[in-house]
């Protein structure tokens, strides 16, 4: 690199590629090593990009197509050398545009880069267009976020800890060049990192190793409250000079005032200028249960709506495992290779009839199991407001009485288990997402429909409006859309949170599109609750489309702590609260649904 930074990187080229002939390239930058380093004997038997799963297979299908594809070690991590001060620093970002550069200095490069990658890749494959690199001219974004605030550390301002933990404790294992959670296989058959060719005695890889040592922990993160905290300054002194070059370049960009953007520095929708004068075509891609990063997703798309982007929702978790409680689960049966073979043929590949007939919106609908495709999002829909009601009813009638409320002692045991949307993103399967919730429901405050004369669709963004007091001065407060089976059972659909203190509504202040209410998380914007009065808390749930059936039951529960991701709030030892969700004429909480009308 230009710092002279050392980046490890592999080149994967077609078979027997004829000499002259040139080719595009997709560029693969990586925090998880770019290729695991597999001992004999087991090298025999298995490949490195065998046990790469998704990300073997779809370096194979588009390498057999005639593209180059280039894996890289970002720096601070694998096997490349410097040292992290944070996820996405301006030197990262800059690497994208730079080893670019490189690709198209290559005897084998036509000239046209595109960047790809899922989860963590696909946010560098997002950096590197805040370059505006001419010669990347395309960028496929799988499951990523957006805002690193509400979509992975702080969803409703409640600290994720489970993920800032799990991912804490991952990274800072690769940094140290080992298998993170080995089972005894691994411990056996894996090496580490690979290193680079010419590294026979692995002396390189063992400076860059050291190099590591001075990475900030992900950890470091659990210290923040607020989305402007600027704790970026913490760690090892070792990271001053990358640091220090590090607010030289923000200062530039974003004014000496840059500290006030806290964690959004780290945030994919900071550089949103610079990610559209980019203007290349760009595909999210994300599933329903994937974390928030549907969401995320939905928020590119509508920020940087314009020909060319591209979004596509499916039925999966972050592993493209199927989490429809309609079929068998599973690996995905869609050809997702396929798509994404279509999209790099229609762009730098060079052929753009191959886009020519589709539409620029692909979701699928969970319960009627059906892809839909459509010019925008969301679909047109009729907004219903369902309403709390006693004896744990809901209804689309108002209520109309005085004064009403239901009360509930957090039940700081309940949680959604660890087959989540949460557990996805750090690396789990769904194989079973979420099982059953009915003895879950049996410690939340739940609301349900008489069962349903007719199927209901419920595709796009539902928002909650709780009207409540509470025991405590601050709170977390969990909405979960379940549907109830004619059998009893309870399948989880989507949920929303949202921290008492961060309620203020501050639609003016939106930093992307957002369908409902819009809260900072910003220091000055926090109000404490005053026990025992009554207050609004308006929030997004995660969105989605389902299918209710008809002889179903809508059900809307209610809780104040998910033991198994979040931070509990108040803290556990302060014992927990009691809270009254009031239903009456004046204060009428309920969730508001958009229902979309089928031809039938």
């Amino acid at each position: 690199m230009p710092d002279g930074i050392r980046l490890a990187i592999d080149v994967s080229l077609p078979k027997d590629l004829p000499s002259g002939v040139r080719i595009p390239a997709v560029l693969y930058q990586t925090r998880y090593w770019r290729y695991p380093e597999i001992r004999f004997p087991f090298n025999l038997f298995v490949s490195a990009g065998t046990v790469q799963g998704l990300l073997g297979r779809m370096r194979e299908a588009v390498v057999a197509r005639g593209y180059a594809w280039i894996d890289v070690d970002v720096r601070g991590s694998g096997a490349s050398f410097g040292n992290r001060p944070w996820d996405y620093a301006p030197a990262e970002i800059q690497d994208g545009s730079d080893v670019a550069n490189w690709i198209v200095r290559q005897p084998w490069s036509n000239g046209r880069v595109a960047t790809a990658g899922s989860s963590y890749t696909g946010s560098t494959a997002e950096f590197a267009l805040v370059n505006r690199n001419p010669v990347i001219q395309a960028t496929l974004n799988l499951s990523s976020e957006y805002d690193q605030y509400t979509d992975i550390l702080f969803p409703g301002g409640i600290q994720l800890s489970f993920y800032l933990d799990g991912w804490g404790a991952t990274t800072k294992a690769l940094d140290q060049n080992r298998v993170p959670d080995p089972s005894w296989q691994e411990k056996l058959a894996v090496g580490g990192v690979a290193p680079v060719d010419r590294d026979q005695g692995k002396t390189l890889l063992a400076q860059a190793v050291r190099d590591h040592g001075a990475n900030y922990d992900f950890r470091e993160l659990k210290r923040f409250t607020f989305r402007d905290d600027f704790l970026l300054d913490l760690g090892d002194s070792a990271r001053q000079e990358t640091r220090t070059d590090a607010y030289r370049w923000l200062a530039a960009k974003f004014g000496p005032d840059f500290r006030s953007l806290g964690i959004d520095l780290a945030s994919q929708h900071s550089y949103r200028d610079d990610i559209i004068a980019s203007s290349v075509p760009y595909y999210g891609i994300a599933g329903w249960f994937d974390g928030t990063y549907a969401n995320a997703m939905i928020r590119r798309f509508k920020t940087f709506h314009r020909p060319g982007v591209r979004l596509l929702i499916g039925p999966w978790d972050h592993h493209q495992f199927s989490v429809s409680p309609f079929t068998g689960g599973g690996p995905t049966r869609f050809d997702l290779p396929g798509e994404i073979l279509k999209f790099l043929d229609g762009t730098v590949g060079g052929i753009p009839a191959a886009l020519e007939p589709d539409r620029p919106v692909h979701y699928y609908t969970l319960g009627a199991e059906v892809w839909r495709a459509a010019d925008t999002w969301p679909p047109a829909a009729e907004v219903t407001g369902f309403y709390f009601a006693p004896q744990g009813g809901l209804t689309a009638v108002p209520p109309s009485a005085k004064a009403d409320s239901d009360s509930y002692r957090v039940d700081y045991s309940a949680g959604t288990g660890r087959d989540s949307r949460w557990d996805t993103v750090n690396g789990r399967v769904l194989r079973t997402p979420y099982p059953d919730r009915r003895e879950q429901d049996r410690k939340l405050l739940v609301y349900s429909t008489e069962p349903l004369a007719q199927d209901c669709e419920v595709t796009g963004h539902p928002i909650a409006h709780l009207v409540v007091s509470s025991t405590a001065v601050d709170g977390a407060f969990f909405v979960y859309l379940e549907d109830v089976w004619p059998d009893g059972r309870v399948t989880y659909v989507t949920e929303g949170e949202l921290r008492a203190l961060h309620r203020k509504n501050r639609p003016e202040q939106a930093l992307y599109w957002t369908p409902g209410p819009y809260h900072t998380f910003r220091r000055a914007d926090a109000v404490p609750l005053v026990p025992g009065e009554s207050v609004e808390l308006a929030f997004e749930l995660l969105p989605t489309s389902y299918l209710f059936q008809r002889g179903h039951r809508i059900r809307v529960a209610v809780a104040g702590a998910d033991r198994d991701h979040f931070t509990p709030i108040p803290a556990d030892r302060t014992g927990p609260p009691t809270i009254h969700v009031f239903r009456d004429g004046r204060r009428a909480s309920r969730v508001e649904l958009p229902i979309v009308d089928r031809p039938r």
